[in-house]
């Protein structure tokens, strides 16, 4: 389990960086620097587990964005928990949707439940 937050921002600045990625590669392999096969990943717009249903929902995601852009910066971390604020630039005119997640890091040190909320203001 991380115990700082750097690494809790690591996994993040990972996290983050595999929706903003170039290449299909370099997005799997940030990807699986910050999860693993049996993370939780939930929204608003469902539930999937494991880093592949996470590349789909990426691609999904730049195939209807392609010019699309994520932030994100933690906010804070305590006992393997974290919260994220991001912020998702679409790229087409339309406002940035901002949003919070929550996320855990399991025993090794990659993130193993990530839960999105949006959209919300964060100070």
């Amino acid at each position: 389990m991380a115990s700082d937050s750097v690494s809790a921002s690591g996994l993040v600045a990972k996290f983050i960086g595999a929706w903003n990625a170039e290449t299909p590669s370099e997005c799997r392999r940030l990807l699986e620097a910050a999860c693993n096969q049996q993370t939780r990943f939930v929204s608003s717009s469902g539930e999937h587990m494991g880093v592949d249903a996470q590349l789909d929902s990426i691609a999904a995601f730049h195939r209807h964005f392609p010019k699309g852009r994520c932030s994100a910066r933690l906010l804070m971390e305590h006992h393997g928990w974290v919260l994220i604020s991001w912020v998702t630039e679409f790229g087409d005119g339309r406002p940035p949707l901002p949003g919070v997640d929550t996320a855990v890091i399991g025993p090794g040190g990659r993130f193993t439940q990530i839960v999105s909320f949006s959209p919300v203001s964060v100070p």
